[in-house]
């Protein structure tokens, strides 16, 4: 985009600039006349190369802002998405990290005499499910977080 551009601005300069035998024949039709119209008509000429010179800086300038700006608003985009799935994971596991304390809790009541084998058993299925269940949870949330590339620096 930027080279078409670059392109056409320097085709509409050449094509604003005159060839040299127009310039050599409007010198020879002034000779001997006041020079001062010849004079002015070539600083018009000069401020209108300089103006379209100008005007071509800035639509440059203005194409590579509003690219800047998109990747910007891509950067926040994915900023946004990958803090959700961070959060997430993160809340996954302290309640993976919580139920396992509890399940540990449990095994040392039973170990102290407090708990039948029969309550114990059916706490640790319990467990035993819930903690498959947030396991494959938080595994899908990490192969999305993957494949969005949310683990690789994007700054």
């Amino acid at each position: 985009m930027l080279l078409i551009l670059f392109l056409l601005q320097v085709y509409i300069l050449q094509a604003g600039r005159p060839h040299r035998d127009v310039v050599e024949k409007f010198m020879r039709q002034r000779k001997g006349v006041d020079p001062r119209p010849a004079y002015l008509g070539v600083q018009i000429r000069r401020f209108q190369r300089w103006s379209l010179l100008l005007l071509c800086l800035v639509s440059v300038l203005c194409v590579r802002i509003s690219t800047l700006q998109a990747q910007e608003e891509n950067l926040r985009d994915w900023e946004i998405t990958c803090l959700e799935h961070f959060t997430e994971i993160v809340e996954i596991q302290k309640l993976r990290q919580m139920l396992s304390s509890g399940a540990n809790e449990m095994m040392k009541r039973y170990d102290n005499g407090n708990l039948t084998k029969k309550e114990l058993d059916s706490t640790l299925h319990v467990w035993y499910i819930t903690e498959s269940r947030l396991w494959k949870k938080v595994t899908e949330i990490y192969d999305i977080a993957y494949a969005e590339k949310c683990f690789k620096d994007k700054i």
